[in-house]
């Protein structure tokens, strides 16, 4: 009798365990899960104001942004946010003033710049990576 009352304990104290290491096991999947979602969007707003610093210390002002706007994407399920500005540079200015700063933004934040020139003169910066594109500025020259 004694040996069966001990067979039982332990085998109470082997489903407690299994039980503690599913839920531990969930709770880890969950942990990770979101953990992910923040890394996808964690620098949305950050890039866009340290972009909007860089270009109002070299003189861009609001006049200046001829169209802004925020396009939301879902990527593995997660909504992320793409900015979008067109400026209208001052007449002493060129786009590849700026090129030196952005490239020194996308090096801190550990993304790739892309550059487009067009026929008119203007510059498109593609800030991105492999995931997704975070922000896209034109600069069109007068």
């Amino acid at each position: 009798m004694a040996k069966e009352n001990k067979d039982k304990r332990n085998g109470i104290l082997i489903k407690i365990y299994l039980f503690i290491l599913f839920v531990a096991g969930v709770i880890l999947g969950f942990s990770y899960l979101s953990a992910n979602k923040e890394k996808l969007t964690a620098i949305d707003v950050s890039l866009d104001n340290n972009i909007v610093t860089a270009l109002t210390s070299n003189g861009i002002e609001q006049q200046n942004v001829a169209s802004q706007f925020v396009k939301e994407v879902k990527i593995k399920g997660v909504t992320c946010n793409q900015y979008y500005k067109t400026i209208n540079l001052p007449k002493k200015q060129k786009p590849e003033n700026f090129e030196p700063v952005f490239k020194t933004i996308a090096r801190n934040f550990k993304i790739d710049l892309a550059k487009s020139k067009y026929k008119d003169g203007s510059c498109k910066y593609t800030f991105y990576d492999d995931k997704r594109t975070y922000s896209v500025i034109t600069l069109v020259s007068k």
